[in-house]
């Protein structure tokens, strides 16, 4: 039996996921066949999953597809679970049959209330992602969810609690909309009074008249930068934020790799914009950052303060008039990028230096107004998440209701759950024993090395996965991974780990 995190009433009974369901995961078909993804089939993938009812998809697959893959059709009401990802231990429910991929895990549970479960699951998420197995990318797979300890509650009680649950949640679900518009609101009345304080309609010549700009640099072959601490911070466009950088997260590089790339530097006195990826954050460094290098997607400003004020610069380059030319001149392409000339030919509006410091000023009380808004809002906000979490929390260990004696025991419904789960397993024999023999499409099976040796250059752990002969078990997938840990590099990039042969 799984550790118990939790107490509970004396009439409930802790048992392990396994004993009150049957968990599956899906499958991808193969993509070479592009006419597997041409059905009405629904196919859901987990970045598809957010807590809510899915009735329609990104992808949909034919019946042909489900017959040759791993796929498998489960019905409108499943309860699904992410395994891995960004999105690992986000749930939904189907609103209609649908298939998924092999990131995602069904649950189908017995006398239990699926919507009880779901609210239970939600409130052990933190519990759940401790339990998380791997190294390049840590995943809960279905050995986990078996094991995952769970509180059954007699089924009337179950009822109640979710009853209870969903009127309480309706309305802070209703707060936290209204905190999210309000945020919207501050973030609308930032936008207009740039515009406002910027005077557009002023007379407009190009930025390039008042600026120079130069591009970040691309990290040497062979070197990558790590969360060591050292004298050289490596800025990434991740690192951007609020007209400045977040330290919490910084990576950096060796004194051998600075070298190499210390004309791409930039300091406190330079303005930043992001060329690639997000495009147009813009902002300075902090002033007790020094030694930094600048990613190959963002570029730095210089320029003459006795002309053009910093803060001025990145107020101008933030407003909305700047933002529409930068959404005019990305250049369309799978990564899109905004080209360094292009940025020089945007036009502004020319002011003087007295001009600019009486409108730096303006927007400085502003943004302290609005940032004092965003503040309150905030907090409303994570009080009222903290909320639903204690009402969560007292919901599974018997308080959140009175409890009453009119239930049925919980042994009774355990018998029944093992009796209606062993007729159901048994039904699965039967429908698996007379399903039609298809002669499904082998796929090439290849080991961890052959996929790395077959690509001949980094790719992502899912990537790895789908592509080898493990693709059906991510267990196995992690299991033999390990066993070639000598044999690759793991390289961590602004999108995620890749992995290649040494």
């Amino acid at each position: 039996m799984a550790k118990i995190f939790k107490d509970i009433p004396k009439h409930w009974k802790w048992v392990t996921l396994d004993e009150v369901s049957v968990t599956s995961s899906g499958g991808t078909p193969d993509r070479k066949n592009s006419n597997y993804f041409r059905g009405d089939i629904p196919w859901v993938k987990s970045g598809e999953l957010n807590y809510n009812v899915i009735t329609q998809t990104e992808e949909y697959i034919t019946q042909e597809a489900v017959d040759y893959s791993s796929a498998k059709i489960f019905p409108k009401g499943t309860l699904l679970i992410a395994l891995y990802g960004n999105t690992v231990g986000r749930m939904a429910f189907l609103g209609v049959d649908a298939t998924t991929n092999q990131a995602v895990a069904s649950i189908k549970s017995f006398g239990v209330n699926p919507k009880y479960l779901y609210y239970y699951l939600m409130s052990s998420k933190d519990e759940l992602l401790n339990k998380r197995e791997g190294s390049a990318q840590p995943n809960i797979s279905q050995k986990v969810l078996n094991s995952f300890p769970f509180p059954v509650a007699p089924i009337e009680e179950q009822n109640r609690i979710v009853e209870k649950l969903e009127e309480l949640f309706s309305e802070l679900d209703k707060n936290l909309e209204q905190f999210e518009k309000s945020l919207k609101d501050v973030e609308n009345l930032w936008t207009i009074s740039l515009n406002k304080a910027l005077g557009k309609n002023s007379k407009l010549v190009n930025l390039e008249s008042l600026v120079e700009i130069k591009g970040g640099k691309r990290l040497p072959k062979n070197f990558s930068y790590s969360e060591n601490k050292t004298e050289y911070p490596y800025i990434r466009v991740s690192d951007f934020s609020n007209y400045s950088v977040d330290e919490s997260k910084l990576k950096y590089i060796s004194e051998e790799v600075y070298e190499k790339l210390k004309t791409y530097s930039i300091d406190s006195e330079n303005v930043y914009i992001s060329i690639a990826g997000t495009i147009g954050l813009v902002g300075s460094i902090p002033n007790n950052l020094s030694n930094t290098i600048l990613t190959e997607n963002a570029a730095k400003f210089i320029f003459d303060k006795e002309r053009l004020l910093k803060d001025y610069l990145i107020y101008l380059l933030d407003s909305p008039f700047v933002k529409q030319q930068i959404n005019q001149s990305i250049k369309s392409t799978s990564q899109p990028k905004l080209a360094l000339y292009k940025i020089l030919e945007f036009k502004i509006p020319k002011h003087t230096i007295l001009e600019q410091r009486a409108i730096v000023d303006k927007l400085e009380e502003t943004k302290i107004y609005c940032n004092n808004l965003k503040k309150s809002i905030n907090e409303s906000y994570l009080a009222s998440l903290m909320l639903k979490d204690k009402i969560l929390q007292e919901a599974f260990q018997g308080i959140l209701l009175n409890q009453v004696n009119t239930d049925t025991s919980t042994d009774i419904l355990l018998k029944n759950i093992q009796n209606e789960k062993e007729q159901y397993l048994l039904s699965q024999q039967e429908v698996i024993k007379n399903r039609p023999k298809i002669k499904r499409m082998e796929k090439e099976k290849l080991s961890i090395i052959q996929v790395l040796e077959k690509n001949k250059k980094p790719i992502s752990a899912k990537q790895l996965w789908e592509d080898s002969m493990y693709n059906d078990n991510i267990e196995k997938f992690y299991s033999e991974l390990k066993k070639v840990q000598e044999k690759i590099i793991e390289e961590k990039t602004e999108k995620g780990s890749l992995i290649s042969l040494k």
